[in-house]
């Protein structure tokens, strides 16, 4: 076991100074892995607000286009003249004549045909009943409109009467997007509804961000991808995009190059860490000289003295130059070999 005897005041300095370096070292390596932590967080959570605005922009679009298809569709005179018919009096001539109407734009295309996946269009009473649906499309499909655009007409004043009302629902099929637009311009006899399929449009929200992304249903099945290539350095970040009445439709995967932030704090982290070792070092050299000159020097000198006097030599004295607690402690001493 180490005697404190055997410890001097430079070695004891030095030892704290070499201390106090080293623990600045390790807390600023805490601080470096806190911190780039704490970016790693910050861009996770940036690109899932991208995403988020890249999704509704991808819905906006598929908005646009499937209004503008129920625009055109529910200012047909032919088509309004048949539902009129038809409100009257059912007639089997006259509800195949309207299949064929709304037929018609699987077979002959639309505006916009490449930018949306048409699945079905369907034709309601003023009172949302089912008139007719289209024979192409999608099979098997309810025959009823969603719930939460039920509620949304539903409850919308006489005013609204005339606007057109959309949402990302799910059918048995999965997630679909629906606009409901009225038949027949200011005297509305019916509704018509679009119905597509979103998937088709995800890989829109790819080309927004430009990043790689990966499209999951709820199940984790994979649905589609954007096409860019997945590399080492992406950082995975998940984002759940939800229908309209708040029920998850889609599990959205982006992925982030981190290597240039990565780079930069590992950069910050070594200029740190250098910066620290710099200063430690310029601290403790510093410190050194000021105690070397003030401190071990003055107590070399009394030591020598002290040891000289002891030795025999009393005509000696105790140098007092010194700071002000070794010229008090030198003068006690030359007062008691005065006294001996």
């Amino acid at each position: 076991m180490m005697k404190i005897e055997s410890l001097s005041i430079k070695s004891s300095t030095i030892a704290i100074f070499s201390m106090i370096g080293i623990t600045a070292i390790v807390l600023s390596l805490f601080a470096g892995n806190y911190f780039k932590q704490s970016a790693l967080d910050a861009q996770m959570s940036s690109l899932s607000r991208v995403i988020e605005v890249a999704s509704q922009e991808m819905l906006k679009k598929v908005r646009d286009r499937t209004f503008d298809l129920g625009m055109k569709l529910g200012h047909s005179r032919e088509l309004i003249s048949t539902v009129t018919s038809l409100s009257r009096s059912k007639n089997a001539a006259n509800e195949k004549h309207l299949i064929n109407l709304i037929d018609d734009p699987f077979v002959n295309g639309f505006v916009g045909v490449y930018e949306i996946d048409l699945n079905k269009i369907r034709v309601y009473n003023m009172d949302l009943e089912l008139v007719a649906q289209s024979s192409a499309g999608r099979r098997n499909l309810d025959g009823r409109l969603a719930d939460h655009i039920v509620a949304k007409v539903s409850n919308r004043t006489p005013t609204d009467r005339l606007k057109a009302v959309d949402a990302l629902w799910m059918s048995d099929q999965g997630p679909l997007f629906s606009t409901l637009v009225p038949l027949g311009g200011l005297r509305p006899v019916g509704y018509l509804e679009i119905v597509v399929n979103p998937v088709f449009n995800l890989p829109d929200i790819g080309n927004i961000t430009k990043t790689p992304v990966h499209f999951y249903s709820m199940s984790g099945h994979q649905l589609d991808s954007n096409h860019q290539k997945i590399t080492e350095g992406l950082l995975p970040v998940a984002f759940t995009l939800h229908a309209s009445d708040g029920a998850p439709a889609f599990k959205i995967i982006g992925y982030e190059d981190i290597d240039e932030l990565s780079s930069e704090m590992d950069q910050t982290q070594t200029v740190t860490i250098t910066g620290f070792l710099l200063l430690s070092l310029s601290t403790l050299l510093f410190a050194l000289w000021l105690f070397n000159r003030f401190l071990f020097t003055p107590v070399s000198r009394m030591i020598g003295d002290m040891e000289r006097i002891t030795r025999g030599k009393l005509e000696l004295t105790v140098n007092n130059k010194g700071l002000r607690e070794f010229h008090i402690l030198a003068d006690a001493f030359n007062s008691m070999t005065e006294q001996v």
